[in-house]
């Protein structure tokens, strides 16, 4: 029964990211009204984290590229750890940790959703080798990450 409600949240995350016009969560980059020209829907887990992230951590995410310069993303149904703090980006393959690529949320508390500006040549490369590409939300007791997913 978890397993399909977190299937079903999943779903209404990416359904309701894909648009990702109107006004960031905080004050970034806003997407236009248009279609993104990339969707990529990530199951999170602190499994997958390297260094390994919290036991029981989950989550699912969706990043949306937006033209050559704009990456917004939603992230929920996050559990199994508390005080997520920021999330990012990262370059690197499944099981190997890899530097940050394009932050997301950059406060001190974790926003949910949001846009932001990237350069040409970060989004180019995820669209070029999207698995060799994660996000990752961190956390006060997980700095390394407490989840994480391949796109």
């Amino acid at each position: 029964m978890r397993g399909q409600r977190f299937a079903a949240g999943a779903a209404a995350v990416a359904m309701s990211v894909a648009g990702c016009g109107g006004t960031s969560s905080h004050g970034h980059a806003t997407a236009s009204a248009s279609r993104p020209l990339h969707v990529y829907r990530v199951t999170m887990s602190g499994r997958a984290e390297r260094p390994h992230g919290a036991p029981h951590g989950i989550g699912v995410g969706v990043i949306a590229i937006h033209g050559g310069s704009v990456v917004c993303w939603r992230f929920a149904h996050l559990h199994g750890f508390v005080g997520a703090t920021v999330a990012h980006i990262h370059t690197g393959p499944r099981g190997t940790p890899g530097p940050v690529l394009i932050p997301l949320s950059t406060a001190p508390a974790l926003h949910h959703q949001g846009c932001t500006h990237a350069s040409a040549a970060a989004i180019t490369a995820i669209e070029h080798d999207p698995s060799g590409h994660y996000v990752n939300v961190h956390s006060a007791r997980y700095p390394a990450g407490a989840v994480r997913g391949q796109l």
